[in-house]
């Protein structure tokens, strides 16, 4: 649910990461005819990968929130606050799962992974700003 709202985060700051010659991916485990509709529906910039086998996932060991996750304070306050900002939750596609938890990963030149954030709760991403400084710190150390 939150997971929609990090991706248009990254949809409104695309021309950044454009800038710093950055490759945005991001993969969802919807279908790939519900992960193109979410594409449109969100107007996506950047490539959105179907994993509904969850392989992505599990490679880079992503987990699950809990119940009491989604009644914790923080993530309570962080609905709200993406509320009051015009943004509404979506329940998301027939199939999807509400609980999965996402990350995002900043993947070198050589195929590696030089930062990874693993969501600890559904309310739990990076800022724009500070996924952007990670990938010009990633840029700077390949020379």
């Amino acid at each position: 649910m939150l997971c929609r709202a990090h991706l248009g985060d990254i949809r409104d700051q695309f021309q950044s990461f454009k800038d710093i010659k950055a490759t945005v991916v991001a993969v969802t485990f919807s279908t790939p005819s519900e992960a193109l509709k979410l594409s449109q529906e969100l107007k996506l910039p950047f490539p959105l990968v179907s994993d509904p086998q969850k392989e992505v996932y599990k490679v880079f060991e992503l987990g699950s929130a809990k119940l009491k996750d989604f009644l914790s304070l923080n993530v309570l306050w962080k609905f709200l606050g993406r509320i009051f900002t015009g943004w509404f939750p979506s329940l998301g596609y027939s199939k999807d799962d509400l609980f999965q938890l996402g990350g995002d990963f900043v993947v070198n030149a050589k195929g590696e992974v030089v930062y990874e954030f693993k969501s600890s709760s559904p309310a739990d991403r990076p800022g724009i700003p500070f996924l952007l400084e990670q990938l010009q710190n990633a840029k700077a150390n390949e020379n």
